[in-house]
């Protein structure tokens, strides 16, 4: 019987991991690591691969450390121990586009969140080529699905279907990719390793962009509920843009990977979790 991969997944109280984990935890051996551990002691574990989903997006106070620190210490962690190492980057860190951003973009970073991002990023390229570390970085995009939080957009607009109170939708394009296909798309990096190159950069989108006036509409779709909104032209956030979109060609490829969700079938499939997850609450009680 083939040994079951011990992974270590770091930020597990995320979207991502903790979806990946009740998705795939019968195919690894997953030890978790959320801030409020030790990391320390889930490193004693000796992990054969370290997955990095820790992150920091709006507290400056503690982006060097989390995004960037960490990171090194995993990368010096792997350097001695001979374990893998998935880095979780950001799209952002290529800044604003004006077409659809590959892996050979020059980063450009325009906040401490981005140049936290870029700069591990970095320190995992330099690290895996001078060290020979299996270390690589997937730079997901706008990740939807059931555990977001809740001061994201979509689930501000299925929150406020129900309420009488006007909700805003401001200009912004996204690339959304449906959490379960982000992690299909993991699973199958992990599983592929052996392909890996030394500080290899994957992006994992959609390869579409949809703006926030359609995400609104396909949610009220799905929903069948329509809400109040209004519709603002203009942008809500300095680094919101008309153009965010991801080239995964590489991801497609090199890892022969297929979304298996467009919005609207992953909003769909998003709502029956959510309906799941409420009754399950109901029988608590």
């Amino acid at each position: 019987m083939k040994k079951k991969l011990k992974l270590l997944v770091t930020g597990s109280n995320g979207l991502i991991a903790k979806t990946f984990i009740k998705t795939y935890n019968k195919d690894y051996k997953i030890i978790t690591c959320t801030k409020n551990d030790s990391l320390s002691l889930a490193l004693k574990s000796r992990p054969d691969m370290i997955v990095n989903a820790a992150g920091d997006q709006y507290d400056e106070t503690r982006m060097l450390n989390t995004n960037l620190n960490l990171v090194i210490r995993l990368l010096e962690y792997c350097k001695k121990n001979k374990s893998k190492l998935i880095q979780f980057g950001s799209s952002a860190e290529y800044g604003l586009c004006k077409k659809p951003s590959n892996e050979d973009f020059k980063l450009n970073p325009a906040t401490l969140y981005e140049a936290t991002k870029s700069a591990a990023s970095m320190m995992v390229t330099g690290y895996s080529k001078a060290y020979s570390i299996k270390a690589i970085v997937v730079r997901p995009y706008s990740v939807y699905g059931h555990h977001m939080k809740l001061d994201r957009l979509i689930m501000m607009i299925i929150n406020n279907l129900n309420s009488n109170k006007k909700m805003n939708i401001y200009r912004a394009k996204h690339d959304f990719i449906y959490v379960k296909d982000f992690n299909r798309a993991l699973n199958t990096i992990i599983k592929k390793n052996d392909k890996w190159e030394y500080g290899e950069i994957i992006n994992i989108g959609s390869e579409k962009q949809l703006s926030n006036e359609q995400v609104m509409k396909i949610i009220t779709k799905v929903f069948k509920n329509k809400g109040n909104f209004q519709v603002i032209d203009k942008f809500y956030k300095p680094w919101d843009s008309d153009n965010w979109v991801s080239n995964c060609k590489h991801l497609r490829k090199k890892y022969n990977f297929k979304l298996h969700y467009s919005f609207e079938k992953g909003m769909k499939d998003f709502k029956n979790e959510l309906y799941k997850d409420s009754q399950s609450q109901l029988k608590k009680l």
